[in-house]
């Protein structure tokens, strides 16, 4: 085996290991493209599996706001409860194909990660909880109990090009051209009792609020994946990319009050068409390590890698607070960030 072709098994085997944590198509060879055909190399694919424990956190996620003395100011010891999203798995598949020729390739991938959460409080008198998303109609100012849900699934497919630049043997630089589509589905249930109200019926014997916040686009991305060092098949990699996904959120919002048992429950809030289009930047990244083996004379590799991801979408949280009890229709928008962030390992064979 002459230099050239040596260098471009090493190539080929250090870039296609960074498919298994942000995968990317894999480079056959160097970045030095040849016309002779006995240089040129034969095709390869790529198979990766990438196993995710994920936790998400979002802003605007607060259900009440617990008083430890009193129900008429936030006075004494004021604290907001928020309800956190539980850490969970997911997993993420895909494949890659390079040329033969230059170092250019094309793979495509699948991301699927579903969590929840849920948060409950009870409190007695002189300990009371101030509602934060009933709608001021209601006329609700203090509450006994509250308990909470939230849900989330995140379901994402990218396809990508890329190639191969190598400034020296011990680092590898990847530019990378792709198209994502995200589709992020969310539901916020609170459910409180025990509150007072200053309208007809004092006692509210159920207040529940139902929510869904779902959005799905599609757009350009572009990013830079790089490996740092070799040492015995070990090296440092770092992945970055940003999207702009074009696309449309469909937000509900719906509130219903039970005040007793005999009077039919009160839908005070009903929202069942809020759609509207936007554009919303995604900014991924991971950083880790990973080893690397050729197996029958190079002719497979084999990649192990685990590292920390972090996906980052800007104003996700599109729910709406409504805040005036005269013109129902004056409201605040939450414009939360959404980051799901944890571990990831992956597996990735070549051949």
């Amino acid at each position: 085996m002459n230099m050239k072709m040596l260098y471009a098994v090493i190539a080929t085997l250090s870039m296609s290991g960074l498919s298994a944590m942000q995968p990317i198509s894999l480079p056959c060879r160097s970045a030095e493209c040849s016309d002779d055909t006995n240089e040129k190399r034969a095709p390869r694919v790529n198979f990766f599996v990438n196993a995710l424990y994920w936790q998400a956190r979002e802003e605007g996620l607060d259900y009440v706001i617990k008083n430890s003395n009193g129900g008429t100011f936030i006075n004494t010891n004021g604290s907001v409860e928020r309800v956190k999203f539980d850490w969970k798995g997911g997993f993420r598949v895909g494949l890659g194909y390079c040329s033969g020729g230059c170092p250019i390739g094309f793979n495509a991938y699948y991301t699927r990660f579903l969590t929840s959460g849920c948060e409950c409080i009870k409190t007695t008198f002189p300990v009371t909880l101030f509602p934060v998303w009933s709608n001021p109609n209601t006329s609700i100012v203090t509450e006994q109990e509250a308990q909470t849900t939230v849900c989330l699934s995140l379901n994402a497919a990218d396809a990508q090009l890329s190639t191969v630049f190598n400034p020296n043997s011990c680092v590898n630089i990847m530019p990378v051209l792709g198209l994502r589509y995200t589709r992020i589905n969310q539901r916020f249930t609170i459910n409180s009792n025990g509150g007072q109200s200053t309208g007809p019926t004092a006692f509210v014997l159920d207040d529940a609020i139902c929510m869904q916040n779902n959005f799905w686009g599609v757009g350009p991305k572009v990013g830079i994946n790089t490996t740092w060092g070799g040492w015995h098949g070990l090296s440092i990699f770092g992945t970055m990319d940003f999207a702009l996904l074009y696309g449309r959120f469909d937000i509900t919002q719906k509130e219903t009050i039970s005040f007793s048992d005999d009077v039919p429950a009160t839908t005070f809030l009903d929202i069942t068409c809020n759609r509207f289009h936007v554009t919303r930047p995604n900014f991924g990244l991971i950083l880790g390590l990973q080893w690397q083996s050729g197996l029958c004379n190079e002719r497979f590799a084999i990649r192990l890698s685990a590292g920390w991801e972090h996906q980052y979408f800007f104003g996700q949280n599109q729910l709406m607070r409504f805040s005036d009890d005269v013109n129902p229709g004056v409201n605040t928008a939450v414009q939360g960030d959404l980051s799901i962030q944890g571990l990831t390992v992956a597996v990735s064979v070549s051949f």
